[in-house]
């Protein structure tokens, strides 16, 4: 009977000690990933920015289009995601001017969506990308109910 116990205690401390070398790669990929993510994600800040158009006569002010988007520097490039919404669904498209400064003075992009949109795009700081701003308007005419500019440089 001795024997047997020593065997069956045996035979549980080799498979425990097996479980325990077959988990330990598996924790340790674990750290490493959640390591990995962690650095990804810490290697750049996400720095949001917002506005809403103006509202024309008879509107009210939940009537107003409104955007919200954030920039991020990563890798010699500055990364951009604006998102634009109109709310009161006049059939009047809702427009985001994007304005950004570099070593050729001013440009701008228009965006312009009847509901929802998202854009997504980036500029490369070797241009001299050196500021932006922002605003929205909303309407059908040269009228386009301008919100006020948001401004950012770097």
């Amino acid at each position: 009977m001795s024997k047997l116990r020593s065997v069956l205690v045996g035979t549980a401390l080799a498979g425990a000690l097996a479980a325990g070398i077959a988990a330990a790669p598996a924790q340790a990929a674990t750290a490493s990933t959640a390591g990995t993510a962690s650095v990804a994600q810490a290697q750049y800040t996400k720095h949001w920015f917002s506005g809403s158009s103006s509202f024309g006569r008879g509107e009210s002010r939940g009537d107003r289009s409104e955007y919200r988007g954030y920039w991020y520097y990563s890798n010699g490039r500055y990364y951009f995601d604006i998102e634009a919404r109109d709310h009161d669904r006049d059939r009047q498209n809702t427009y985001v001017d994007f304005s950004w400064h570099d070593n050729n003075g001013w440009h701008n992009r228009r965006f312009f969506t009847g509901g929802r949109s998202e854009w997504k795009f980036s500029y490369s700081r070797n241009s001299g990308f050196d500021g932006f701003r922002t605003r929205i308007g909303e309407g059908n005419s040269r009228d386009f109910d301008w919100g006020n500019y948001y401004r950012h440089s770097f």
